[in-house]
C-alpha cells in the first residue's frame, strides 16, 4: 500500500546496548535487607551494653552507654529487654539531629 513502492534495505535505528545491572553489595553471603541491618545494629548495641556492664561491675557509678546512629525503635526494644532483666534505665538523652544518645543504667 503506502510503503509497497519503497525499494532498498530497511533502515532501523540502532538501539544502544543495555548496561549490565549494578553490582549488589553482599553482607556475609546474603543480600542486605532492612531486617538484617536492624538485627546487626541491635546485636552491636547489646554487645556495647554488655561490655559496659562488665567493665563497671563492682562500682557504684551508674553505667553510661553511648548510642550512635540512634534508631528509636531498636533502642526502645533493647531498653525494654533491660527493664525485663531487672535493670533500672535511669534516662535517655537524645542528641537531636546528631542521632546520638546516652543510656544510663543503674
Amino acid at each position: 500500500m503506502l510503503f509497497d513502492n519503497i525499494k532498498g534495505p530497511a533502515k532501523q535505528m540502532p538501539t544502544p546496548p543495555m548496561r549490565p545491572p549494578a553490582p549488589t553489595p553482599k553482607m556475609e553471603g546474603h543480600l542486605p535487607t532492612r531486617a538484617t541491618a536492624t538485627k546487626k545494629y541491635k546485636d552491636k548495641l547489646i554487645g556495647e551494653i554488655n561490655a559496659a556492664i562488665e567493665k563497671n561491675i563492682g562500682t557504684a557509678n551508674p553505667i553510661d552507654v553511648g548510642v550512635t546512629n540512634y534508631n528509636v525503635a531498636v533502642v526502645n526494644e533493647v531498653i525494654e529487654s533491660l527493664k525485663d532483666s531487672g535493670w533500672d534505665v535511669g534516662s535517655i538523652y537524645g542528641g537531636g539531629q546528631d542521632r546520638v544518645a546516652i543510656i544510663t543504667l543503674s
